[in-house]
């Protein structure tokens, strides 16, 4: 097990030999050995004691903990690492607007393609939706990424791209899910609740990674500095949207496991999924980020958290030695 999830209530969790003790009202509910865990996510109100988590940084393994509706709320993380130069590159990079429009310019490329792909791909079972308008858009768009000169004008295309990709996404779900656009916060909708708890859960893995690796989080390049955002997370998630999330929320709706029932809406909070559909997605999440796979590229055996760690690893070598940056491209 690399990921723990905790999305239970009232949960006490302490420290026993090498193993995690879960607890609920007195009783012990499971022990969990720390052998191969990474991370904790914790959802909702849980406690853990203080021995736990000294133990848990000791080993290396981060706690992340979110809101019961899965927003980020604060991590607990091992001592960051001390590598200053990679630091003070990423801020030389950051400068250098050239630099910054070029991998801007890749990183939206490739989530375009992988958008594009993503379509391609489900509507081989849908052929009665016709989608070649919008295949043609998201086409054109992909090379129009290059003929922009600033960050500013590679994030329009990717707004008015992303737009145009979940106007398809709407039309290829089933099992009466309606989408009609993506909206943030409150989600209005069950599938747009989906794709933002989906989303904050491949966040929160890029910025661990980042975080360890010693990066400066806060600091992207092709999203822009805000207070207290982790910029550069939001920079790698980019290419890896639509083949992780969007294609896992539309795996679990269009075959029933996650049902119109399993939501209800909250007024000014939204539609909130409830506790089934939030265990079938950190299940489903789960499966799908250590499923191997043969890659199309390398043809070797991989799984998804091994690309995103491959994604760091890339990032840090560009920014170190100026060595190219090739994104995941998903066929």
């Amino acid at each position: 097990m690399h990921t723990l999830y905790l999305a239970d209530h009232g949960l006490q969790l302490k420290k026993k030999s090498n193993r995690i003790l879960v607890k609920k009202d007195g009783s012990v509910l499971r022990e969990i050995p720390v052998l191969d865990l990474k991370r904790v996510i914790v959802f909702g109100n849980n406690q853990l004691s203080t021995q736990l988590m000294r133990f848990l940084s000791s080993k290396g393994v981060e706690v992340a903990f979110l809101s019961s509706v899965g927003r980020f709320k604060f991590r607990i993380v091992p001592e960051t690492s001390k590598n200053i130069y990679l630091r003070m590159a990423q801020h030389d990079c950051y400068r250098d607007q050239t630099f910054r429009v070029e991998f801007s310019r890749k990183i939206v490329e490739a989530k375009l393609r992988n958008q594009r792909s993503l379509i391609v791909r489900y509507q081989r079972n849908q052929p009665e939706v016709d989608l070649k308008n919008i295949l043609e858009i998201l086409k054109k768009c992909a090379k129009q990424v290059k003929e922009k000169n600033t960050v500013e004008q590679v994030m329009g295309l990717e707004g008015y791209s992303s737009k145009t990709f979940f106007e398809a996404y709407g039309k290829l779900l089933l099992k009466d899910f309606k989408f009609v656009k993506r909206q943030y916060y409150p989600p209005p909708d069950p599938v747009n609740a989906l794709l933002s708890f989906g989303y904050m859960l491949l966040f929160n893995e890029f910025n661990g990674l980042l975080e360890g690796f010693g990066f400066d989080v806060y600091l992207g390049f092709l999203h822009s500095i805000r207070y207290g955002r982790a910029s550069l997370a939001n920079d790698l998630m980019e290419e890896l949207r639509s083949p992780v999330v969007d294609r896992l929320v539309l795996y679990m709706v269009n075959v029933g496991a996650i049902k119109l029932s399993q939501f209800h809406s909250k007024g000014k909070k939204g539609v909130l999924m409830e506790d089934k559909a939030r265990e079938t997605f950190l299940s489903n999440y789960e499966k799908f980020m250590t499923a191997y796979f043969t890659d199309v590229k390398s043809k070797k055996q991989k799984n998804y958290r091994q690309i995103l760690q491959e994604r760091v690893l890339e990032l840090e070598r560009l920014l170190l030695h100026k060595s190219d940056y090739t994104p995941y491209l998903f066929y």
